[in-house]
């Protein structure tokens, strides 16, 4: 019997291991677990402290600037650098003390003020590539075998870039972190659930209970959502990984890092604990700053990683991540959805960038969106809403859909309650209803979650900040978020009430499906029986 290129996952649940960037160099941390270290660059580069007092802090860095002298590259002042940036997982306890861990997240960062632009790529830890001295294995076993060092050398082999600097953030820093900056507001797509109870030793993993919806997280719970790989894909997770932190860095304003860095400091500390890199020495740290500093005002441009995805490992062409490279030299950005769809026999050529236009956000006539009817389903999950909340809380479900999609369904094993409704605290600590609608609709890669999401007395949380662009579409304004070249949310308000749909984590869904289903959002009023048109087909995918 022949392996299936793609490993589904399994619908009992868990059983196997945004808006264009715009101001600031420090967005870079959007790729990257560098909350800490982003943030203390940034107050550095802002003059709200010394360098050299963080370069002094940074004294416990010499071990990994000796071990990785000579495969660096050094550069000259003012040259584009390229920036080696691991997330790393290192047990506590004296028996670990030689082990260098675990490597859960690695990226290039790519810094060329002469390009106007940014460049980031993410390497996935399950590559199948060959680690220097130890053979072909998943890339993140370079660093299990060797540390930053042997990662380093197998970037460096992998894509045949010169690396100037490279940078390891421990995830407890992380943790942390976030609950320095206090806690972040993130978008979670789907039930995130597993217990160990009843579970034997050998099969257990990593235990996470993360409800759906618009919430604010904090430590440890957003470092298993943020670490959590069972039932998704290396690309699911490291697009996970980068809303969450785009998230975070819309909770830390440059006022706040002033304050912190004038009061108690707690922000540096966590970053001069918890951070190791080749600058720890003046000189080269005023050398990286004068980077960032003429990159401030740069756009940052995701190049995605040639992945497909197969049984055991994810695979990558020579032919393939030659074009990935040449996008990020050239600091092109990758058009499309955040991940591939695509069996490895399919991309064995090398992909050369297509050229950047504007999405298209305007409205298709009906039949020509990709759309089907969905307007029973509709109506019942905003039935459901409207059982749970007050009759000044209006509730908007979309009556057109994917072909093929679905609400989640409810399963009191997994703890899945939908459309969940909720409470949660803004930024004010005043208290709202809130309602998740979960939609899910299976490509060849797997599941993919999107959704619809209400919140009520709330008109503008973090989310919705900055959008792309502003359009009125059949007589409501709506508010466009585009990610690349694809729409990541379009959002509206009623009263102080905001609402807004939400692509996949990989923006799966077509600019003109996005624009289809906010169109057709329809409103219920809790306490009022709904109208439903004469006719409508009743299902999705009928």
């Amino acid at each position: 019997m022949v392996e299936p290129a793609f490993r589904k996952p399994p619908p009992e649940g868990d059983g196997t291991e945004p808006p264009k960037p715009k101001r600031f160099w420090w967005r870079f941390l959007v790729g990257s677990l560098l909350i800490v270290g982003a943030t203390a660059t940034a107050v550095a580069a802002g003059g709200l402290i010394k360098i050299d007092n963080i370069a002094e802090a940074l004294g416990h860095n010499n071990k990994l600037r000796n071990a990785v002298e000579g495969v660096l590259k050094e550069t000259k002042g003012g040259e584009a650098q390229n920036i080696l940036i691991i997330g790393s997982d290192k047990r506590a306890g004296a028996e670990f003390a030689e082990d260098p861990g675990r490597s859960d997240t690695t990226m290039l960062l790519r810094l060329d003020p002469d390009n106007g632009a940014i460049a980031l790529m993410s390497i996935p830890r399950d590559l199948k590539t060959e680690i220097p001295g130890y053979g072909t294995g998943k890339f993140n076993e370079a660093f299990a075998y060797g540390g930053p060092k042997l990662t380093l050398q197998t970037v460096k082999e992998l894509t045949g870039l010169q690396i100037n600097h490279v940078v390891n953030v421990d995830y407890l820093g992380f943790v942390r972190a976030v609950y320095a900056i206090g806690c972040v507001y993130v978008e979670i797509d789907r039930r995130y659930y597993h217990s160990n109870i009843g579970v034997p030793a050998d099969e257990q993993y990593a235990e996470i209970n993360v409800k759906p919806g618009y919430q604010l997280m904090c430590g440890k719970r957003a470092l298993e959502y943020v670490r959590y790989r069972h039932t998704d894909t290396d690309l699911v997770r490291a697009a996970r990984q980068q809303d969450f932190l785009a998230a975070a860095r819309q909770r830390v304003p440059i006022s706040d890092l002033a304050r912190d860095v004038l009061g108690a400091g707690k922000l540096i500390d966590i970053f001069t604990e918890y951070t190791t890199s080749d600058i720890s020495d003046t000189k080269s740290m005023v050398e990286v700053m004068k980077l960032f500093i003429a990159s401030r005002n740069s756009e940052i441009r995701e190049v995605r990683f040639p992945a497909t995805l197969g049984p055991s490992f994810v695979y990558a062409t020579p032919t393939a991540i030659e074009g990935a490279i040449d996008q990020f030299l050239g600091i092109e950005a990758t058009g499309g959805p955040r991940g591939s769809i695509e069996r490895p026999e399919d991309s064995g050529g090398k992909k050369k960038p297509k050229k950047k236009e504007k999405p298209k956000v305007k409205p298709k006539p009906r039949g020509e969106d990709g759309l089907v009817d969905a307007v029973e389903s509709g109506v019942a999950e905003a039935q459901a809403v409207a059982r749970k909340v007050s009759h000044n809380f209006h509730v908007y479900y979309a009556t057109r859909l994917p072909s093929g999609a679905s609400y989640e369904e409810s399963n009191p094993y997994l703890k899945i309650v939908d459309p969940r409704v909720y409470h949660f605290k803004d930024t004010d600590d005043e208290r709202h209803a809130a309602y998740r609608m979960v939609i899910q609709l299976e490509l060849p890669d797997g599941l993919h979650y999107f959704g619809v999401q209400g919140i009520k007395g709330w008109a503008d949380p973090p989310l919705l900040s900055d959008p792309s662009e502003t359009r009125t579409i059949a007589g409501r304004e709506y508010d466009v978020f585009i990610d690349g070249d694809r729409v990541k949310r379009i959002a509206w308000t009623r009263g102080e009430n905001s609402y807004w749909i939400a692509n996949d984590l990989l923006n799966a869904l077509t600019n003109d499906q996005m624009v289809g289903i906010a169109r057709s959002a329809k409103v219920l009023i809790p306490n009022r029986k709904p109208k439903q048109r004469k006719g409508a087909e009743s299902g999705v995918g009928a």
